[in-house]
């Protein structure tokens, strides 16, 4: 099965492990993130495709919880790069305290949060102290949307987009997700079929009988909802496991 819905989507994905490792080796200078830079872009001549992915995935929904894996793994998307005014941007959740503003009293609306950060000292305040700010070396980076009704709804980068507003810029750059596919769907993620497994194997004897009937649905959701499920379910977690119940429970899933 070929994981990569698109080159875009491949392209999209290499930049955001860029921009996260810039985040978390965030000690190292500009020649070594270079040297990182093209590591990721030649990632897929040395590994699988599913490496590639899981490891999209170990980022975004492990380390994060972005929907960035699920999002840029999803068939039913066409993506374009593009330069879009700020004012169709939906603003999503970042912080507790910075949501507290973004979503609960702006409505999401870019222009409500432009104006208040100019008028309200306290939200800047309040803000500015979740350690809100530049940093040149990422800024760069394309934000990631999908359209969503007339706006566009951020996945990742909503402290570029917030910073963008705070410096009055009418514009900005984004990867822009379009729906173009009714039937595509996303892969899931190894890591959290394992985890399947794992709450399996991990249960009291006295409880596995109604682990396992809990969990068959659940993966037959998986097997339903994204394209890879049934390989993952039956091949990865079944075809791996040395315990004989795992095997016999994640291969029913897929049946």
């Amino acid at each position: 099965m070929k994981l990569s819905p698109s080159k875009n989507a491949e392209a999209i994905a290499k930049q955001y492990l860029k921009h996260e490792f810039r985040k978390i080796f965030n000690d190292l200078d500009e020649k070594t993130f270079r040297r990182l830079d093209r590591s990721i872009d030649n990632f897929l001549n040395r590994e699988e495709e599913s490496s590639f992915w899981n490891l999209l995935a170990g980022i975004s929904e492990g380390w994060k919880i972005k929907y960035v894996f699920h999002n840029l793994s999803d068939a039913k998307y066409r993506w374009k790069l593009e330069t879009i005014p700020v004012d169709k941007i939906i603003l999503t959740g970042m912080s507790p305290t910075i949501d507290k503003y973004t979503i609960k009293k702006l409505d999401r609306d870019p222009l409500k949060f432009a104006a208040a950060w100019r008028a309200d000292g306290l939200m800047r305040k309040e803000i500015k102290a979740t350690g809100l700010a530049a940093h040149p070396e990422r800024d760069h980076f394309p934000v990631l949307v999908y359209k969503e009704g007339d706006g566009y709804k951020v996945f990742d980068g909503m402290r570029r987009t917030l910073m963008a507003l705070i410096n009055g810029k009418k514009e900005i750059k984004v990867w822009a997700g379009y729906p173009a596919n009714k039937k595509g769907k996303p892969l899931v993620s190894t890591n959290r079929c394992f985890f399947l497994a794992n709450l399996y194997a991990l249960s009291d004897k006295k409880d596995k009988k109604k682990i396992e009937a809990a969990l068959l649905p659940i993966g037959r959701q998986i097997v339903k909802n994204f394209r890879n499920g049934d390989e993952v379910l039956a091949k990865r977690i079944a075809g791996w496991s040395h315990d004989k119940n795992i095997q016999r429970i994640f291969t029913k899933m897929s049946k």
